[in-house]
């Protein structure tokens, strides 16, 4: 059933289903998008993602509808962060999320990244989890998760905005 959903980078053809999207994962979180701050790549998500500087993916359902998102963005060289990584509640527990993660990383190669960081906040466990589930596992003094088959480290630290701890990348 999962393979019924395509994950693609998302075009300006895309933009009220990224909106769309984007909208409700900050419903999911309960905040106000800050568009002049923090969350400045929403509200011009095209420019922040011009696949370029990042990539803006989307997941699309059989019907041709953007049920989901995410993003990766160059930070500085061989530095990449994933950024709102979002499915809808009906399409979870079908194993989209990590085709969606193997493509970011896949994306974030392709920036350059050879280290990846990202934001996390207790709201997100299940998000987590679902990364953790990749055949990662945590440490328990830095909540490390690592993906040995891709080479891809990282780790958490909960609460808005404060980066992951990182790792090289192997590959």
């Amino acid at each position: 059933m999962a393979d019924a959903f395509s994950i693609r980078r998302a075009g300006a053809a895309d933009h009220e289903g990224v909106t769309r999207e984007l909208a409700e994962y900050f419903v999911f979180l309960g905040e106000e998008i800050d568009a002049a701050g923090l969350d400045r790549d929403v509200a011009d998500w095209q420019g922040a993602y011009d696949g370029v500087a990042g990539v803006m993916l989307v997941v699309v359902d059989p019907a041709g509808h953007v049920v989901g998102t995410a993003a990766v963005r160059r930070l500085e060289p061989g530095v990449v962060e994933l950024k709102r990584m979002w499915l809808r509640p009906a399409c979870r527990g079908r194993g989209i999320a990590r085709r969606l993660m193997d493509r970011v990383l896949e994306e974030a190669r392709g920036l350059g990244g050879r280290m990846l960081r990202l934001d996390s906040e207790r709201r997100l466990e299940p998000a987590i989890r679902c990364i953790g589930a990749m055949g990662s596992r945590r440490s328990r003094t830095t909540t490390a998760i690592r993906w040995p088959k891709s080479g891809w480290s990282c780790g958490s630290h909960r609460g808005r905005s404060q980066p992951w701890v990182t790792r090289r990348s192997t590959s």
